[in-house]
């Protein structure tokens, strides 16, 4: 089972053509965006909304059927904006001073 899905955040790590007809291919360690994710022949292909692939059909692929083997890919995780602002807060909030400490005893 794949563990991605569109609006996921993908980095290339293998940009190395395997068909002649591979003329556009993305970019190795730079970061895409999922657009669509197919099961095709017993693996999954991927569109990135980046970058359209190079089409059996001749050009860049209009039709939608193309894509890029989805193991030329990593997940990247960012976290989503609304989920940061927990963390942003904490960060802005006043932390209470530390006491001096009292000797015990005197």
């Amino acid at each position: 089972m794949l563990d991605l899905r569109p609006g996921d955040y993908v980095e290339c790590v293998d940009n190395s053509p395997r068909s002649p007809i591979s003329t556009i291919m993305p970019e190795g360690d730079r970061l895409y965006t999922v657009e669509e994710v197919r099961f095709i022949a017993g693996g999954y292909s991927l569109r990135l909304n980046e970058l359209a692939p190079s089409c059996y059909m001749g050009g860049p692929c209009t039709c939608g059927d193309c894509g890029w083997d989805a193991r030329r890919f990593r997940r990247v995780y960012r976290p989503e904006a609304r989920k940061l602002e927990l963390f942003k807060a904490m960060l802005r909030t006043l932390k209470p001073a530390i006491a001096d400490p009292v000797p015990i005893g005197n």
